[in-house]
């Protein structure tokens, strides 16, 4: 049923799904890619210069994009329209926007207001006239042609209601970064801030053509002036073009920064975008029943998931420019989000035209593709868990609980096979494949609960903490799931006998158990990683503070390179703001001559006097991590021990398969009728539930130096009969080797111990006069006898041999990495 009407307009219910066009989704998509590329080409080339560029983009956010949100407002017949839909629609934009900016809030230190704004209208303005207004008309111009209006009602949503709170946080950001540095923070009164924020906010264009538009609609009776609208359209039809041809344009450069750390904020920003806003709405949607039926609601529902998959309007790239905020991540998430979108517009869009199905029409396939990715999933685990083993990694923390997360993922892929496979006549065989099934799936979501509050209790508590709790992490994740399960089977005294969906075999009460276990180990981990990001910040600006007042704005400059630098020294010792248990009561406010003592942020001392712990519990601190270390391998890599980064990502991972296992959930419970987007969404749950091992194996099983370097000692030890680096005798070392040896011993030794030997306290111990390679590698480049840094390493390695300087343990050549050495007395 459709909810604006005209003369011209049939009302027609999604019954055939021959009506729908999906043919021209195709062209749609490809003019849009092409004139990005074009644009990435043209920037590549040279054909036009980044001052060129400015002149287009001036033309874009002050004429083409106002002229355009001006004709599609002022043209709208607005007494005819669904506004329970609308309302849907604005409710769960309103809520992605809200959560963004308290998350970006939350966890960013400094507090960037302009930022949080900004990383809001991404996630909720969608490109809704050059990507979204084709695909749409593609799919409903014969069945809804009305269903493209709504792109003109929706925008204005972001555009007059959201985007405006943006504005004044990217104002306040704006005014708070001209007050620093003009030295004028205090001094500016609070009405003037305001009142300039008021101002700049009018005087957008955005915002004045979106209240204009509105005023011009009411003017006109939604028929414009013959006159204005021939100038307004021919402004507003440059706007697509001119934009993703710009959007292509910023990229040049710009591609470098999608790696390393680089890609974790654009990725949230992705996921949220295309996973998170598609699945808010379309539950909205269909919990406020915005249709005039149930087929109407079914439909609008659908389509509200179709919008929340369009990637982010080229529009926010325009805001970044003019704010001067994070102009280059907004660039790379833009056409990162662009690209990522495609194929699950294309697969969504084709969902959209099946409608009216039965489990029976999709169960088959769900069975197969189930099965294929619980045997990749197998592997992936077993191949992580010979690489734990072999780099002795699982007697370490975290990796001690990520093993577990492993292992409980392995069972669950395992019960998908048993699902599969077994005949469902027998009780036994169901009870066996349910409890195997369950029980790993169920601990996998707990462990990676558990997981995000050991890396927290790491970051802010100690080593020892962790280890008194790890008896009650493991009663949690295997103990819990085990419970739930049995308390299920007695209550369901009945067999299987329909085969369902394998996460919901138990109809209703499965289903309810699922979402409480999901929303749960969600708010979890996410309440984790924003506490972790809260706690690592602030350390970082800590020490930042006490290494000679570094400037506010130095400090943020570097804060994200101090951020990496400190999140690896807390597995062996507590870290500035650790403390040995819970009976350490250590005072709120702390001196920052304690905070960077050497005790403290060097990671030696388990308990620092400033914490007041008594004898006793110091005694037991101790006692515990001399044991956890003596079970342990001793760690050649302290810097790189935690592997905080790798799991932040993977906690990440797991956050959105739990989002899509909530969503999938709920929409069971509340489904009255089964459509093409539902199968979609039980294909994606699917890979993100039973193929977690392959997000873990994405982040951890490509470390080819966790089973290389190992096994490399292994074979030392068995050839050579001793683990230790075998090393010619000098009278065997080339005249090149001896030579560089001599010269440097001769007339660079000592400059070098003076300037890179350190004594360094890891764990329990105390090295004397050590520096890692990577800090020597440094050296040799800055004194200018090696060009670069693999002639460095070379040079470095002829030092080994000639017994200049060694591995602290004797376990290792030279490496670039941050491995331990020392000089040879």
């Amino acid at each position: 049923m459709a909810s604006i009407k005209s003369e011209n307009v049939s009302v027609v219910t999604v019954q055939d799904s021959g009506e729908f066009d999906v043919e021209n989704l195709y062209p749609a998509l490809f003019q849009c890619f092409a004139i990005i590329i074009c644009g990435y080409v043209a920037g590549r080339q040279n054909l036009i210069s980044s001052t060129e560029a400015k002149g287009l983009n001036t033309f874009v956010g002050t004429f083409a994009l106002p002229a355009l949100i001006f004709m599609s407002l002022a043209e709208l017949n607005l007494h005819s329209v669904n506004w329970m839909f609308l309302l849907a629609v604005l409710i769960a934009k309103s809520i992605i926007f809200g959560a963004v900016i308290i998350i970006t809030l939350l966890v960013s230190r400094p507090i960037h207001p302009g930022r949080a704004g900004l990383f809001a209208i991404f996630c909720t303005q969608s490109n809704d006239f050059a990507i979204g207004y084709p695909i749409v008309l593609a799919l409903y111009e014969k069945i809804h042609p009305e269903y493209a209006a709504y792109l003109y009602l929706m925008a204005p949503i972001s555009l007059a209601i959201l985007n405006p709170v943006g504005f004044i946080l990217m104002e306040m950001g704006k005014q708070r970064d001209a007050s620093i540095t003009m030295m004028e923070t205090n001094s500016r009164p609070r009405l003037q801030m305001i009142a300039t924020i008021a101002k700049n906010i009018i005087l957008n264009p955005v915002v004045l053509m979106t209240i204009l538009g509105v005023i011009g609609n009411l003017a006109f009776s939604h028929e414009v002036p013959l006159l204005l609208a021939g100038l307004l359209k021919v402004l507003g039809s440059a706007f697509s073009a001119t934009a993703l041809f710009l959007l292509g344009h910023r990229m040049v450069g710009k591609v470098h920064t999608l790696q390393g750390r680089g890609l974790v904020v654009p990725g949230i920003l992705i996921a949220v975008k295309l996973l998170a806003l598609p699945l808010v709405t379309r539950e909205v949607v269909s919990l406020l029943h915005s249709g005039s039926n149930e087929s109407d609601t079914v439909d609008l529902s659908t389509y509200g998931f179709l919008y929340g998959t369009f990637p982010a309007a080229p529009g926010v790239f325009v805001f970044a420019t003019q704010y001067s905020v994070d102009i280059d991540l907004i660039a790379a998430a833009m056409v990162a989000c662009t690209f990522i979108s495609a194929p699950f517009m294309f697969v969504s869009a084709k969902m959209v035209t099946v409608t009216k199905m039965k489990p029976s029409d999709y169960l088959q396939e769900l069975d197969s593709f189930a099965f294929d990715i619980s045997i990749i999933g197998i592997i992936g685990s077993v191949w992580l868990l010979f690489t734990f083993v072999c780099s002795k990694k699982y007697q370490r923390l975290p990796h001690k609980i990520t093993c577990c997360l492993i292992l409980s993922q392995l069972i669950g892929c395992v019960g998908i096979i048993l699902w599969s496979k077994l005949d469902r006549s027998e009780t036994w065989a169901l009870y066996v494949q349910f409890t195997i099934y369950t029980v790993g799936v169920y601990s996998s979501r707990l462990w990676s609960a558990l997981l995000a509050v050991v890396l927290l209790f790491l970051q802010c508590r100690s080593l020892c903490f962790v280890l008194k709790l790890l008896p009650y992490c493991i009663v949690v994740g295997w103990g819990v799931p085990i419970v739930a399960v049995t308390i299920m089977m007695c209550l369901q005294r009945g067999s299987i006998v329909e085969k369902l969906n394998p996460n919901f075999q138990y109809g209703e009460t499965d289903t309810a158990l699922t979402l409480f276990l999901l929303i749960f180990c969600f708010i979890v981990t996410v309440g984790c990683l924003v506490l972790h990001q809260r706690y690592q910040l602030r350390y970082a600006r800590y020490m930042l503070l006490v290494d000679g007042g570094t400037s506010q704005d130095e400090a943020t400059d570097v804060e994200t390179d101090t951020e990496t630098r400190n999140s690896n020294k807390m597995v062996n010792g507590a870290s500035s703001s650790d403390y040995c248990s819970s009976g350490c009561n250590h005072k709120a406010v702390r001196d920052i001559e304690e905070l960077a003592s050497p005790t403290t942020a060097d990671g030696g001392d388990l308990c620092p006097t400033q914490f007041s712990c008594p004898s006793s519990i110091r005694e037991q601190c101790h006692t515990r991590v001399d044991q956890y270390h003596i079970q342990s391998e001793a760690s050649e890599e302290p810097e790189e021990d935690q592997q905080v980064l790798q799991h932040q990502v993977l906690l990440l991972l797991l956050a959105c398969s739990m989002f899509v296992g909530i969503a999938f959930s709920i929409w069971t419970l509340v489904m009255d009728e089964m459509s093409g987007i539902y199968v979609e969404l039980a294909f994606l749950d699917a890979s993100l539930n039973f193929g977690q091992s392959l997000l873990v194996f994405a982040v951890f099983g490509l470390d080819t130096k966790a089973v290389i370097l190992p096994l490399v000692r292994r074979w030392r030890k068995f050839w050579y009969k001793t683990s230790t680096v075998k090393l010619p005798d000098w009278e065997d070392l080339n005249f090149e080797t001896r030579h560089v040896c001599d010269q440097f011993v001769l007339h660079h030794l000592e400059n070098c111990r003076g300037d890179i030997a350190k004594d360094k306290r890891w764990r329990l111990q105390m090295y004397k006069k050590v520096f890692t390679g990577s800090a020597l590698i440094d050296w040799l480049v800055q004194a200018g006898l090696a060009r670069d840094r693999p002639e460095a390493t070379q040079y470095a390695s002829l030092l080994v041999n000639g017994r200049v300087l060694r591995h602290i343990e004797r376990l290792y050549h030279f490496h670039d990495r941050p491995l331990l050495y020392t000089f040879e007395e």
